[in-house]
């Protein structure tokens, strides 16, 4: 065995390694020919390497990269000189190698395709199969679920996020020949999924999707929660937060939402929430992160109609390096949503000692536990009353804050990294 580990979408058509075809240019300390297992990480090289995705993809490597006795792997990358390798931590006890860091993985450099068509992806898949043939890798891992090659010679194991689409299809499939395009896509990939040596999914929530829609048998799928990075998401110096409530004009007490504005985040609820609360109640929603402006001014038009304009605030998007102190700042964190994969926000804002309302629904019920408050996401006035509580109970508030912090550090990158690890442990065995 060589790892010495105890063995144990939704949205436009995303790019996908299965498109790209290899130059032989490895990079590292390592010839990728001596890898037994290729890891799919060209999420850090798109649009997707600041999502969810991405963030899985950076956090798993540069974990795995930490293992020891480190996993024999090399990374897909389509610009590896674009974004660093994780470095793999020096050990204290024997201190800095000529001060420098060993990059752990070697690398495969891939041209971007000429096209994503849907229609393509059979023969880019069977491309990459061929590909992996020859490079004499026994496991590949697949990040994302748009493209799992299989054949004769190696194994595939693929990271399944979730399966919002099919829960949503009239908001996330598109509309005419595009819906069908993707609803064939989809039975494609159940077929196909079928012959996959095995499927890691992020959630329990997100096994039972697998097992329900694609009818998976339950030894064929491994659960690995995601992870948080603990040296980032952490208490804020209180010097720290009221600097950024300075540089944010956050003078009021606020409830904030980090994330998307697309249908399955259900935020126009909370704007129906804040209408449930007293007018008196001083209290702001304060909406982080990206959105296209016809999102914005359906919020607006709401908030509007139920007069609580003056309480809604737009951030956009905020930098990663402000969150902890921005999540500390608030008095609770809120996340309607009706699906997630996994719902990592929540996690970073319980780390970050914030107390959160959380829906009751989907994966984030197994993520929060006992540390957050359920409602019910159909329920504007459920969320109100949640809000008002949290407003009114400073002791709820600290008890939900010590349980966060408590909760989060069942979450980590090291776990995850080391429960895949196992993963591939047991399809190497077996071969």
């Amino acid at each position: 065995m060589r790892f010495g580990v105890s063995s144990l979408p939704h949205r436009a058509m995303p790019f996908s390694p299965a498109h790209a075809i290899r130059q032989r240019v490895p990079l590292g300390l390592d010839s990728p020919s001596s890898a037994d297992v290729l890891i799919d990480a060209t999420a850090l090289d798109t649009g997707h390497r600041d999502r969810g995705i991405g963030r899985y993809v950076h956090g798993l490597v540069q974990a795995m990269g930490a293992l020891e006795p480190l996993p024999e792997a090399a990374l897909l990358r389509l610009h590896p000189e674009a974004t660093p390798l994780p470095q793999k931590a020096e050990s204290k006890a024997r201190g800095p190698s000529d001060g420098e860091l060993a990059t752990p993985f070697a690398t495969w450099k891939l041209r971007r395709p000429r096209t994503t068509h849907l229609g393509r992806f059979l023969i880019n898949e069977l491309r990459l199969a061929r590909e992996l043939r020859q490079s004499g890798a026994k496991l590949y891992h697949a990040t994302e679920p748009w493209s799992a090659p299989v054949g004769p010679g190696f194994k595939t194991v693929i990271t399944c996020h979730d399966l919002i689409p099919l829960q949503f299809p009239e908001h996330y499939m598109g509309k005419g020949h595009r819906y069908w395009q993707v609803y064939h896509h989809y039975m494609r990939l159940r077929e196909r999924w079928g012959a996959l040596d095995h499927i890691i999914a992020i959630s329990e929530a997100t096994a039972t999707e697998l097992k329900q829609r694609f009818n998976v048998a339950d030894e064929r799928i491994t659960v690995v929660p995601n992870g948080i990075d603990h040296g980032h998401f952490k208490p804020s110096a209180p010097e720290t937060i009221k600097a950024l409530k300075q540089r944010f004009n956050l003078e009021n007490p606020f409830a904030l939402y980090v994330g998307g504005y697309d249908f399955r985040k259900n935020t126009e609820l909370l704007i129906r929430a804040l209408a449930q609360l007293p007018s008196s109640t001083e209290l702001t929603l304060v909406l982080a992160g990206g959105g296209d402006a016809q999102a914005r001014k359906a919020h607006d038009a709401l908030a509007e109609k139920l007069g609580q304009a003056h309480r809604l605030r737009w951030l956009g998007f905020v930098d990663d390096r402000d969150l902890p102190a921005l999540y500390g700042a608030a008095e609770f964190f809120v996340y309607p949503s009706l699906a997630e994969g996994f719902g990592l926000q929540a996690l970073e804002a319980m780390a970050c000692g914030c107390p959160v309302i959380a829906s009751e629904r989907s994966s984030l019920p197994e993520v929060v536990g006992d540390a957050a408050l359920l409602a019910n996401p159909g329920s504007a006035y459920g969320w109100g009353e949640s809000m008002s509580a949290l407003l009114k109970d400073d002791a709820l508030r600290e008890r939900l804050r010590r349980a966060g912090l408590e909760r989060a550090q069942s979450f980590s990158w090291e776990r995850c990294a080391r429960e895949t690890a196992a993963v591939y442990e047991r399809l190497l065995a077996s071969t």
